[in-house]
């Protein structure tokens, strides 16, 4: 087999009005009463440990911490695709959030869809940072976030929440393709 290396890339931005939202995305968070996911291996071992989420809810648009977020996610992922060169429209398939408590950890996994990406909501210093895998070299990436940042990246390359050093962390973590308009005649 012959790999042929096209460039690709990690697009990352700051939110608009994170500060301005933080606190009241986080409100809600805390008051829902979601699970967690703890998955173990062929081995036994636990191969992820999130302390809480809504995963089961990704394609619920009612939850109230969806609702106070989306309007400031869709002004900063519409800029990002801009400066792609995207100039088609995107459906959002799923959005969720996960919260990670000192330890916790999501292995290595892919998503579906085109674009898969994190919104780091809760982020303190010493917190565990994506780590992105390229499908060519089969490299890590330590992707270089703060509170507040967005990315985005193609939904297949392969990518884990390493475990959590810090307190707890929260994120936000979504789904979207882009939609192509048909050629017109």
């Amino acid at each position: 087999m012959k790999k042929i290396r096209l460039d690709d890339c990690i697009s990352i931005t700051s939110l608009v009005d994170h500060s301005r939202i933080k606190d009241n995305i986080l409100s809600c968070i805390d008051r829902s009463a979601d699970g967690n996911l703890i998955v173990y291996d062929v081995n036994g071992e636990e191969s992820n440990s999130i302390t809480k989420l809504d995963w089961d809810k990704a394609e619920d648009l009612s939850r109230p911490w969806f609702k106070l977020f989306f309007p400031y996610w869709k002004i900063s992922v519409s800029k990002m695709l801009s400066n792609m060169q995207y100039e088609s429209d995107y459906r959002l398939e799923k959005m969720w959030y996960q919260q990670y408590d000192t330890g916790s950890s999501h292995g290595w996994h892919i998503h579906s869809n085109h674009f898969t990406g994190v919104y780091y909501l809760e982020f303190p210093k010493g917190s565990a940072k994506t780590e992105i895998r390229s499908p060519y070299s089969l490299r890590d990436k330590k992707v270089d976030t703060s509170e507040g940042d967005i990315i985005i990246f193609p939904a297949h390359w392969i990518h884990r929440a390493p475990p959590n050093t810090s307190v707890r962390k929260t994120i936000i973590s979504f789904n979207f393709d882009l939609i192509v308009p048909p050629e017109t005649k």
